[in-house]
């Protein structure tokens, strides 16, 4: 497959579901907006269906590498290592609006006949927070009487509590922006903030 092509496919298919949503995308806008056949998408893609999946690959790895989550350097201050992850999402979501609407539609609202792969995939998403939530308070100074391994489950609760919050509000308001979500970010840190009060030195 021919990268640059490939890439312009998917760069002008992200667009389009952002803005339309799956169902009302249209392949012949797709095809004029990279500067190729309708043809050749179908060629590369097969399906209406698989340029949505690989659109929704292409845009999280890109988002991946954006965020660069593995070079993050965490501190002993998980509450000011959570805002500083939080505020560079909210840079890099800004930055790329038609990615943050593709990718927040996508798992919020997914074309009918992709439902389960959005799911597994979301599902794939979040199985990364425990292992940053235990990296994480592996650093915090507990106190002695503090069990880390039931504080992690607490913490896990409280982070699939926002994710759950949060899907629901996409799914009900589907054209939010990255702000709408702040009081259910601010409502998360008061949360933690709460839970870990007198567990640490």
């Amino acid at each position: 497959m021919d990268e640059p092509k490939e890439k312009a496919i998917l760069d002008a298919a992200i667009h389009e579901f952002a803005v339309k949503g799956f169902e009302r995308a249209s392949t012949n806008q797709i095809a004029k907006s990279s500067g190729v056949s309708k043809g050749l998408i179908f060629h590369y893609f097969d399906s209406k269906e698989k340029l949505f999946e690989k659109s929704v690959d292409y845009a999280v790895r890109f988002m991946m590498k954006e965020l660069d989550y593995e070079n993050w350097k965490l501190s002993s201050d998980m509450l000011a290592d959570m805002r500083k992850i939080c505020e560079m999402e909210v840079h890099v979501y800004k930055k790329y609006p038609d990615i943050y609407q593709f990718i927040t539609n996508a798992f919020a609202q997914p074309p009918e006949r992709l439902t389960d792969k959005m799911i597994s995939l979301y599902n794939e998403l979040n199985a990364m927070t425990p292992d940053f939530v235990g990296d994480t308070i592996e650093r915090l100074d507990l106190k002695d009487d503090v069990d880390a391994g039931l504080l992690k489950e607490v913490l896990l609760c409280l982070f699939n509590d926002y994710s759950n919050r949060t899907m629901a509000y996409l799914k009900k308001y589907p054209n939010s922006s990255i702000d709408d979500l702040k009081p259910l970010i601010e409502r998360l840190f008061a949360m933690m903030e709460m839970t870990l009060r007198g567990l640490i030195r």
